[in-house]
């Protein structure tokens, strides 16, 4: 069983609802309406005592469920009491495999659902080795309807920040997929918004036909609420960008840039440690973080504006890259 929200008349309404087994397929199904607030139907007796509604209880009864205390705490986990919540965390199971006995839907989990996991995890747009991520990072989804792992996402999202809104759609839809550029990655900012608008509700509209995907539920004929956020997500927000060092930076190098740049970059290591003003071995043990450091020092003291030579400028950013690819 699980907590899951819905607006209706922009009111969000709570319900308990359970995954179950029909056919090949795995599916939801409403158990409980607990209105507006759950909280209403928690009873507190004083100190550490509670309990729920015994309505509660009565009604699952009916759909042959019996939670027993620590499910139901998952399920009102967020309107407990905090000092109560202080007391049992330390005792909270973890429900993630609590229908062990219900057969997966799908050998393997979804992209979408993976795409979504990985960068919630690791926040990165790059996920190039998504594919050979440990299969215990997915096993959350494992024994979920295509709702109650909706429903998990709801939640989970709640850590993003407004500014990353944007970047979270643009990596987990893959839109980077659709251009050949090199700052896809790393600069989304930087390309073609029109086309990528239109990338985007495509990949959307194909999302929301994928009967797969939507495996278990039944189908919609307008978009679905689940893709509905993430549209307002993408259009309501903008891209992250960089400082504005970082910007003045490319904006910089790409106007005095009249060479191209070999794939590998071969170090000179005598230039190298001049420009960086260190020898050759303190180059090669610093750290990542101590050698941005001594880069942003040295890309000050050679920049044209500060007096320094545009030369000097551009082959101090290119040995930069250099060694940044060999320490990463």
């Amino acid at each position: 069983m699980y907590l899951a929200r819905t607006k209706v008349k922009n009111q969000t309404h709570y319900y308990i609802r359970d995954t179950y087994h029909e056919g090949s397929y795995l599916k939801s199904r409403d158990v409980f309406h607990l209105g507006t607030d759950p909280s209403k139907h928690i009873i507190y007796l004083g100190g550490h005592g509670y309990y729920y509604d015994e309505a509660i209880e009565e009604t699952l009864a009916q759909f042959g469920l019996y939670p027993d205390q620590d499910e139901l705490d998952h399920i009102f986990w967020d309107f407990l009491n905090p000092e109560i919540k202080r007391v049992i965390k330390g005792f909270q199971r973890s429900f993630d495999n609590a229908k062990k006995d219900l057969p997966e839907p799908h050998p393997q989990a979804h992209v979408f659902d993976k795409r979504r996991i990985h960068y919630l995890r690791f926040a990165q747009v790059d996920q190039r080795n998504l594919s050979k991520m440990p299969l215990k990072l997915f096993k959350v989804l494992h024994g979920k309807s295509r709702d109650e792992i909706e429903q998990y996402f709801l939640v989970q999202e709640r850590i993003l920040q407004p500014n990353e809104l944007r970047t979270y759609v643009y990596t987990i839809f893959d839109l980077q997929r659709f251009f050949l550029d090199a700052i896809a990655a790393q600069r989304p900012h930087d390309l073609n918004q029109i086309k990528m608008d239109e990338f985007f509700v495509d990949a959307v509209c194909k999302l929301d036909e994928d009967k797969n995907f939507w495996a278990g539920m039944e189908m919609s004929h307008r978009l679905r609420d689940y893709l509905v956020k993430y549209v307002i997500m993408y259009f309501d927000n903008e891209f992250l960008r960089p400082s504005l060092f970082q910007d003045y930076l490319h904006e910089f190098i790409n106007r005095h840039r009249n060479y191209i740049p070999p794939k590998k970059v071969r170090v000179n290591m005598e230039e190298a440690a001049r420009l960086f003003e260190t020898r050759w071995e303190n180059l090669k043990k610093m750290d990542l973080k101590c050698f941005n450091r001594l880069y942003r020092k040295m890309a000050l003291k050679h920049h044209p504006d500060k007096g320094g030579s545009p030369e000097a400028f551009v082959k101090l950013t290119k040995y930069y890259h250099g060694l940044l690819h060999k320490k990463k």
